[in-house]
Formats: structure tokens, C-alpha cells, sequence
């Protein structure tokens, strides 16, 4: 099994196991939820350098290199704030940076995901095992990550199913991009 095919699925599956938990209700202190975001977006973002490395090494990937590698780069930098810092939500001025940077990261990388993916769709192969319509789904959810929480998400409860609504979408798309992903030489 490839590796690019083996990243996808481990990547998807604990995406998926993660959004389950947040939909779950919650039952965990502020605190210990953000830590477990923390753990989360530093496990994904380890993933994400796998899958950046996995992509760099596929000829029909490599498009996306710098995209995959920047998602993972930020989902790094915001689970070890998380981890260093599991009360930032409860300092006024640290909530205020730490989900501003949030915003910001998520809705540029999902603005630039989405035009990137489209305006690379000619540079890619046709169908969704190029990576094109796996690239558009998770933009489309980072951007409405960062969208959703600059509108209106304010509660805990609401961000909670935000984050796991997103991480359900992005896990279910990675593993279906995991099980389409049949090409046995797509990494050599």
C-alpha cells in the first residue's frame, strides 16, 4: 500500500475520531478541551508533514506540495499554543490573539486553498485522484472554520460543534481520498 494512500487514511480516521468526540456532549472543564485540541492539532499537523512529505514524493501530487505544507505548519503552531497554554481562553487578551490568529490562519489558507486548487485544476490530473476535489473540501471547510468562528460561534458549546463539524467533513474527505487512491505507483 502506498504511502500517500496509508498518510490519507490514518490522517482521516483520527479526524473523524476527534469530530466525534467534540459532537459527543461535552462533558470535559474548558481547560482540558482546549488541551485535547492542542493534542489533536499537533497529531494532524505530524500527519499533515507526513502527507506534505508523501505529496512532495508523488508526481501526480506534487502540485500541492505547498499547500499541504502549510496547512500542516499551521495546525503545528496551533496545537503547541494549545498545549503550552490550555487557559489562553480564559485571559481576555490571550483569547483574543490566539483565536485571531486562528481566523486569520484558516481563512487565508482557506481562501488561498480554494484558489489554488482551482486555478491548479489544469496542471492536475483529470478526476479526484489528482487531489483537486480532496484540496477544494478541506479549504472549503478551513475557510468555513474560520468564517464560523468569526461570526457568531461564540459559546464553548458552539465552537465545539463547529470544530467537530469541520473535522468530520475533513476526515470523511481524506479517507474517501485514502479508499479512491488505487494507483500503486503514486509513490516510488
Amino acid at each position: 500500500m502506498p504511502a500517500l494512500r496509508i498518510v490519507l487514511l490514518l490522517r482521516g480516521a483520527v479526524s473523524v475520531l476527534f469530530a466525534l468526540s467534540k459532537l459527543a456532549p461535552a462533558t470535559l472543564p474548558l481547560a482540558l478541551s482546549l488541551s485535547r485540541n492542542g493534542a489533536f492539532a499537533l497529531v494532524d499537523g505530524l500527519l499533515g508533514l507526513a502527507l506534505a512529505f508523501a505529496v512532495s514524493r508523488s508526481p501526480r501530487y506534487q502540485w500541492l506540495f505547498g499547500l499541504v505544507l502549510a496547512d500542516a505548519l499551521v495546525r503545528l503552531l496551533i496545537g503547541l499554543v494549545a498545549i503550552a497554554f490550555p487557559d489562553v481562553e480564559g485571559r481576555i487578551l490571550g483569547s483574543i490573539a490566539f483565536f485571531g490568529a486562528i481566523i486569520t490562519a484558516c481563512m487565508a489558507l482557506g481562501v488561498f486553498g480554494l484558489f489554488f486548487a482551482l486555478r491548479g485544476r489544469s496542471a492536475a490530473p483529470a478526476g479526484p485522484r489528482g487531489g483537486v476535489v480532496p484540496a477544494l473540501v478541506v479549504s472549503a471547510c478551513t475557510l468555513l472554520l474560520g468564517v464560523g468562528l468569526l461570526f457568531g460561534f461564540g459559546s464553548v458549546d458552539a465552537r465545539r460543534l463547529l470544530i467537530g463539524g469541520v473535522a468530520l467533513g475533513i476526515g470523511l474527505c481524506l479517507l474517501a481520498s485514502g479508499l479512491l487512491s488505487k494507483d500503486p505507483r503514486s509513490i516510488r
